[in-house]
C-alpha cells in the first residue's frame, strides 16, 4: 500500500478505481451462473463546512434611559459553521447468482474515510449495511486500506491485534456459510497486498483475486506516481517507526 493514496482529499477516486478494476478481476474468475455488478451507497454528509465570522456587541434594552438599567450582554465573538450536506456515493461489488432469482451471494466493500469517521453519516449508513449483511446469507469481505479512524470491520480488533500484533491495514472475510468465524488478512506497510478467496455459494470454490496488482493499475492509471507530494507528510502521518520505513524507501527510489 502506498500511504500517501489514504489522503481523504484524494480517496475518492481511489475508491472508485479501485472497486471497478476489483469487479473486473472478479468477473474474469467467476463460474458461468454468477455475475459481479457495482453498486452505489448514497448518503448526506457534513463534509465540508464553510465558516463566516458574524458580528457581536454589547446592547441596552429599549427605552431604557443611558446608563439607568443593566446592560443585555451579547456572547464573545465566535465562529458559526455553517454545515451544508454534501451527497456522498460510495461504491461496492455485489455477486449475484443468476440461476436463484438473481440473489445477492456477496458483497465486497471498500472502506472509505466516511466509513470511519465516528459518529458521522457516513459511519451510520455502513454500520447499517454491514448488520444486514452480517444477519442475512450473503457474504461479506470488508477491505480497510485505511490507518486512520475507528476500527469498523466486522472482527474485534483486540482479537487481530492478540493474534498478529501491530498492523496497518485489514481484509476481513465473512462467510454465511460459517457466520461466526472470519478470515483475516492483516497488514503492515511493507507487506504486499495479499491474494484473497471470495467466497460463492457453498459448493463452489472461491474465486481468487491478487489486491496488489488492483492497486498497482490504480496508481497508474490516476497517475499518482508524479502528481502526489512525497516532500510531505502523509495524512494520516506516520508513526515513528512507520515514519523510519518510508523515508528508507523514498531515499531508496528518489
Amino acid at each position: 500500500m502506498d500511504p500517501y493514496l489514504e489522503d481523504p482529499r484524494g480517496w475518492r477516486g481511489v475508491h472508485a478505481s479501485f472497486v471497478t478494476y476489483l469487479r473486473d478481476a472478479i468477473a474474469e474468475g467467476l463460474p458461468p451462473r454468477y455475475y459481479a455488478r457495482l453498486e452505489d451507497r448514497v448518503y448526506l454528509d457534513a463534509e465540508e463546512p464553510s465558516a463566516f465570522l458574524p458580528d457581536a456587541r454589547v446592547v441596552e434594552r429599549p427605552g431604557a434611559p443611558r446608563g439607568t438599567g443593566p446592560a443585555v450582554l451579547e456572547a464573545d465573538p465566535a465562529i458559526t459553521i455553517s454545515v451544508e450536506p454534501v451527497e456522498l456515493n460510495e461504491s461496492f461489488i455485489e455477486i449475484l447468482d443468476a440461476s436463484t432469482g438473481h440473489r445477492v451471494v456477496s458483497v465486497i466493500e471498500l472502506l472509505s474515510p466516511t466509513n470511519k469517521r465516528p459518529d458521522s453519516e457516513g459511519s451510520r449508513s455502513y454500520r447499517k449495511k454491514q448488520e444486514e449483511l452480517l444477519a442475512s446469507a450473503s457474504n461479506l469481505v470488508e477491505i480497510d486500506l485505511l490507518r486512520g479512524g475507528e476500527h469498523v470491520v466486522a472482527v474485534p480488533r483486540a482479537a487481530v491485534l492478540g493474534r498478529r500484533g501491530r498492523y496497518h491495514y485489514l481484509v476481513v472475510i465473512r462467510r454465511a456459510s460459517n457466520p461466526y468465524k472470519r478470515t483475516v488478512h492483516a497488514l503492515r506497510l511493507e507487506t504486499r497486498l495479499p491474494k484473497v478467496g471470495i467466497p460463492l455459494l457453498v459448493g463452489d470454490p472461491d474465486v481468487v483475486v491478487e489486491l496488489q496488482p488492483i492497486l498497482d493499475r490504480v496508481y497508474e492509471m490516476g497517475s499518482y506516481g508524479t502528481t502526489l507530494d512525497y516532500s510531505r507528510p502523509p495524512s494520516p502521518p506516520f508513526e515513528e517507526e512507520d515514519a523510519a520505513w518510508a523515508a528508507s524507501v523514498l531515499s531508496s527510489r528518489a
